[in-house]
């Protein structure tokens, strides 16, 4: 199973070097199902629009799913409590709302690699109290985030920082790490 996720990520990631945006974000991800054409607009999910709302996994992922969006688990499992699983258990509402938002303004395919499973820094504004996820870098989302928003300096670890009115953007060698607060 674990060969298989990490096929079907270098596959994505293929997609999105090789093909079209357009034709990339529509390629099947693990755990995303089919996914809507870019740029299409679908309603939220009943309950989903609440200041504070905490999701359970399975509404987070019909969330991303409207959205076009994909996610993906090293481990090839959702389970909060392990660390190679990728889970969305009790994530803000608005997290994922300002994620899509991201997907939509930069026009590039976007892949969940983190979300509220074990194994983060903690804290009050963290991947456990929902507030952050983790994407795939990508050529694409790297050059909106580094071109938009300015370059604030070092995170203790090294990963260089980009800061926006309402989020930080973390770079780290694997993924970026974004707090939306």
């Amino acid at each position: 199973m674990r060969t298989r996720v990490l096929t079907l990520l270098v596959l994505q990631a293929s997609l999105a070097l090789l093909l079209p945006q357009d034709a990339a974000a529509q390629a099947v991800r693990p755990g995303a199902g089919h996914a809507a054409p870019l740029g299409a607009q679908r309603p939220a999910l009943p309950g989903t629009d609440r200041p504070g709302r905490l999701l359970s996994h399975s509404q987070a992922v019909r969330l991303l799913q409207r959205a076009g969006l994909g996610w993906v688990s090293s481990g090839g499992c959702a389970d909060r409590g392990n660390r190679r699983c990728t889970s969305f258990e009790k994530v803000r509402a608005a997290t994922l709302r300002k994620v899509i938002r991201l997907k939509r303004r930069s026009g590039c395919p976007v892949v969940l690699t983190g979300g509220t499973e074990t194994g983060h820094e903690h804290g009050r504004y963290s991947h456990g109290t929902g507030y952050k996820v983790d994407v795939a870098p990508n050529p694409c989302i790297d050059r909106y985030i580094t071109g938009r928003y300015p370059a604030d300096g070092l995170r203790d670890d090294g990963a260089r920082l980009y800061r926006s009115a309402r989020a930080l953007y973390a770079r780290t060698p694997s993924h970026w790490d974004i707090l939306f607060r």
